[in-house]
């Protein structure tokens, strides 16, 4: 017996979460307008040296088609023999799961696996009974965002060696496809998020308490900010994704006349947008060989680079029919 939930392509991947959602969602036409209202903002928390899109934490219970529920461990162990068999019991009822695991115990994490400890998420969305497999997804692959197998003994395993009291990495959160039938663009959220990207502006968020930097300071401090002379390239992956996401919000935003006179605004961002995949292409280089050149030129190149999305960004909330 065998059980796969349907995934699709991911439209941003730089986290599990990211990937995790979009490929559950991202064959709903509908789900763009959701998309192009958020994910505008970045943020920077010092403390976990790691950059995000704005309300991160909060996707799963705010996107529109998701159905999201919360199986406290204490609960798993009291109906279940394994988180196996959760899983499978899940899978069955048309749930995808997503939960922490130890990479240490995960074959195809071939930076952890036998070597260290790394708890991270993972994603699970079907079963194979005869091979005692898992269909998984995570950013398995140098950081890339792949669909792999693991065994049933890896997630056991894996899951096992979460040893915290922290309920957040114990827990295990089931998703499932609900319906909504209409989701609106909100013009005046993409202005209002607009603004509070290119000023750096702190977004409110009543339950996050960590020590944040916002904005196109944010990316400013990413070089600036080189530990250990490597650049952490998830950062620079999640700058393209935002450009990228943004070239294509500007077009859906002209294509449903919301936007005017759009056409050369969205061709000057298309070089933003490329510009921002050298860099990453550039970092990339610079955690290999250790120049010194590399690091002036992609500061040089972001400075820039920034300087001119901003004036496009202003002129794109100044056209936009609020």
């Amino acid at each position: 017996m065998k059980v796969e939930l349907p995934v699709h392509d991911t439209i941003i991947n730089t986290f599990n979460i990211y990937g995790s959602i979009t490929s559950i969602i991202s064959n709903k036409e509908q789900c763009w307008p959701w998309m192009y209202n958020n994910f505008i903002q970045i943020r920077y928390v010092y403390d976990w040296n790691v950059y995000f899109f704005d309300h991160h934490h909060l996707l799963i219970d705010n996107c529109p088609w998701l159905d999201h529920h919360v199986i406290p461990k204490y609960f798993i162990e009291s109906k279940w023999n394994s988180i196996v068999e959760l899983i499978i019991d899940s899978l069955n009822s048309g749930n995808y799961l997503y939960l922490f695991v130890d990479r240490y115990h995960i074959s195809a994490a071939k930076e952890f696996y036998k070597k260290s400890p790394c708890i991270h998420e993972i994603f699970i969305y079907g079963y194979n009974i005869e091979t005692r497999e898992l269909l998984v997804a995570d950013n398995l692959q140098n950081g890339k965002y792949i669909q792999t197998v693991c065994t049933f003994e890896e997630i056991e395993l894996g899951y096992n060696a979460v040893d915290t009291d922290n309920n957040f990495y114990l827990d295990v959160h089931l998703l499932s496809l609900k319906e909504e039938n209409k989701y609106n663009i909100n013009i005046s959220q993409i202005a209002q998020s607009l603004n509070n990207y290119l000023d750096s502006t702190c977004s409110m968020d009543v339950s996050f308490k960590e020590r944040t930097l916002f904005g196109q300071k944010a990316i400013l401090f990413s070089v600036e900010n080189v530990a250990d002379q490597k650049i952490d390239i998830r950062a620079f992956h999640l700058f393209w994704e935002h450009k990228h996401l943004m070239f294509s919000r500007i077009n859906y935003l002209i294509q449903h006349n919301v936007l005017s006179e759009g056409q050369c605004l969205l061709d000057s961002y298309r070089s933003i947008r490329d510009k921002f995949e050298s860099l990453r292409n550039l970092a990339l280089k610079y955690n290999i060989t250790k120049e010194n050149k590399l690091l002036t030129k992609i500061h040089s190149h972001i400075v820039e680079g920034l300087s001119e999305e901003k004036q496009i960004l202003m002129e794109v909330k100044d056209r936009l029919y609020l």
